[in-house]
């Protein structure tokens, strides 16, 4: 039998080479930058977008996806490890969306 990694691994092959969920805003030519890996981006319609700003240079774009979960559709969120590039917009995410980590 398959192995659940590999279910994931085809279904997300899959979901890329088909286009099923578009990722216009990683694509963006300022937003590449902040790709940790250029095949593990956020879809567009789930994605976490930022609205506070700490500088004219911020924008609302962060590699983060909203993640479904028993509390409803934003009950957590899966992120890549911050770059030096992104450690500020990772702690505006944390801030404006009053991240928790339950034990």
């Amino acid at each position: 039998t398959m192995s659940c990694f590999a279910k994931l691994k085809r279904q997300s092959t899959k979901y890329r080479t088909e286009k099923t969920y578009p990722t216009k805003a990683a694509e963006k030519q300022d937003n590449v930058k902040k790709n940790r890996y250029k095949d593990i981006v956020p879809f567009d319609h789930t994605r976490v977008k930022l609205s506070l700003s700490t500088s004219k240079h911020d924008s609302d774009y962060i590699n983060a996806n909203f993640i479904k979960g028993v509390f409803g559709a934003r009950a957590y969120i899966a992120t890549q490890g911050p770059l030096p590039n992104t450690v500020l917009d990772f702690w505006r995410m944390l801030w404006e969306y009053n991240v928790q980590v339950s034990t």
